[in-house]
């Protein structure tokens, strides 16, 4: 199986939180990790994990780019969506908030088939290093679904 992490970033979380994927990924599968705007082809990946951050209550603008522009190459892909944002500081109504109007709006987006999403904590100034497990955690279990799926 080959995985590639699709992400923007616009101040670097969503760059390493997308690091700590492809690291619990790589231990298991073929990984590529790449930025919107450096995606030339998703054919051989089976895999597509596509994360943005949260800025003004949307994704960021290259990401919705990218999978508008991509509709054709994704539509027979297994797609997992994640979010970066601060929400899930507000607890379980915030995560919940997130879970449908971040990620539903990546979803609505998708073509191919969505096997998981993940709302990750962000962070304004220090890295939030505890998020690492919640993001290995996240990658375990969908790498799992897969190889029972498979």
């Amino acid at each position: 199986m080959k995985a590639c992490i699709i992400y923007d970033t616009k101040k670097g979380s969503t760059e390493m939180i997308a690091n700590w994927m492809r690291e619990s990924i790589e231990r298991k599968a073929e990984v590529r990790m790449m930025r919107v705007n450096e995606v030339d082809s998703l054919k051989d990946c089976d895999l597509v994990v596509i994360g943005s951050p949260i800025y003004y209550e949307r994704p960021l603008k290259g990401v919705l780019k990218f999978l508008e522009q991509n509709q054709d190459e994704l539509r027979d892909k297994k797609i997992a969506v994640f979010v970066v944002c601060l929400a899930e500081i507000f607890g379980h109504v915030g995560k919940s908030y997130a879970k449908k109007r971040y990620v539903g709006d990546l979803i609505k987006r998708v073509p191919g088939k969505v096997i998981g999403t993940a709302v990750i904590r962000g962070w304004i100034r220090k890295p939030d290093f505890s998020q690492k497990a919640v993001v290995q955690k996240w990658i375990r279990e969908l790498l799992k679904n897969l190889e029972v799926k498979s």
